[in-house]
């Protein structure tokens, strides 16, 4: 059996290839879709290049209807408003005056200890609300995305003419889709699922924080393997590729994370690994490869069979 190793934080840095998707338009022109884009500088470049992409923002929002739909399987708590998956999430609560605090629970880390054990969602995607009284609370999120963006010279938008056909008048306008490769990067702090920065302690049992992590890591596979997004309908992205490595510490140390618009990101992140290693002590960062859809799948199994939430008695940072 593989020996079980704390989870400090993740990183991922990948290579994806998605073919023919048109995921993150910014709007439309006229009868002309745009889809988004990003300027990028690499070193050696005489000027900027502009590239096809989908927003961090498209990621992390396919990412939490993820895990909405796992923490419901999982009959993992949620507020009134994280059933709903309503973007407000626990300000929804407030906001209708749902029994959520008792009248002891008057400074932030008590109220701040009970939207943790009331919401998971709340909890692992972040919160900001203002109650009617003035008092704010607030919660970074645990997971964090970086954009989608496309390796210049390896990705390519096309632009071509449909028909919106009807009983009368049929709409014509302009379609716009992408097929490339694309370089993508997250970073997830285990170590703050369920962590209250205002008593420096944990609102939830260990327990709870593992049934959190795996959902969280769950929902990270599912959001590669089904990317939803704009004109799905008839653009569902071909996915045929997909590279990377993930690392992760098991101590208070960044897991190491490059993009893959560099091209030798591997192997720098596997040097990363073993230099911080030699820093902090053998095992402080696990790097699990994949070359596959299907070894990812694989690699984020095992690190949820062999994997524990870190904990520490010893303060963290305020948020």
């Amino acid at each position: 059996m593989s020996k079980k190793f704390s989870i400090y934080s993740v990183s991922i840095s990948g290579l994806l290839s998605w073919q023919i998707h048109a995921l993150n338009n910014e709007g439309n022109e006229g009868n002309q879709s745009l889809t988004r884009r990003f300027y990028i500088i690499q070193k050696g470049g005489n000027e900027p290049e502009y590239v096809n992409g989908i927003s961090g923002d498209m990621l992390k929002h396919i990412q939490a209807e993820h895990l909405h739909r796992i923490a419901l399987e999982s009959g993992l708590t949620l507020s009134a408003g994280g059933k709903q998956f309503n973007p407000d999430r626990i300000g929804y609560d407030i906001d209708k005056g749902l029994p959520i605090f008792t009248d002891k629970d008057t400074d932030l880390a008590a109220k701040t200890a009970k939207v943790l054990q009331l919401c998971t969602i709340s909890d692992l995607e972040g919160f900001m609300v203002t109650e009617k009284k003035g008092q704010t609370l607030k919660r970074e999120s645990v997971i964090e995305f970086g954009a989608v963006v496309g390796l210049p010279t390896y990705v390519k938008t096309q632009s071509y003419f449909h028909a919106k056909y009807g009983v009368e008048n049929p709409t014509p306008y302009n379609v716009q889709v992408s097929s490339g490769l694309y370089a993508t990067v997250l970073n997830l702090e285990a170590f703050r699922i369920g962590y209250n920065p205002h008593n420096f302690g944990y609102s939830i049992d260990a327990i709870q924080r593992k049934q959190r992590l795996d959902a969280l890591l769950k929902s990270v596979l599912y959001t590669y393997m089904q990317p939803n997004g704009a004109k799905r309908n008839t653009h569902l992205p071909h996915p045929d590729y997909f590279e990377g490595v993930i690392t992760v510490s098991t101590r208070r140390c960044p897991a190491p994370m490059l993009s893959p618009l560099e091209e030798s990101y591997n192997r720098q992140v596997l040097s990363l690994a073993e230099t911080l290693n030699n820093l902090n002590g053998e095992g402080t960062i696990r790097c699990f490869e994949f070359d596959s859809m299907a070894k990812f799948a694989e690699q984020i199994q095992g690190i949820i069979e062999q994997g524990q939430p870190w904990e520490s008695e010893n303060a963290e940072a305020l948020e």
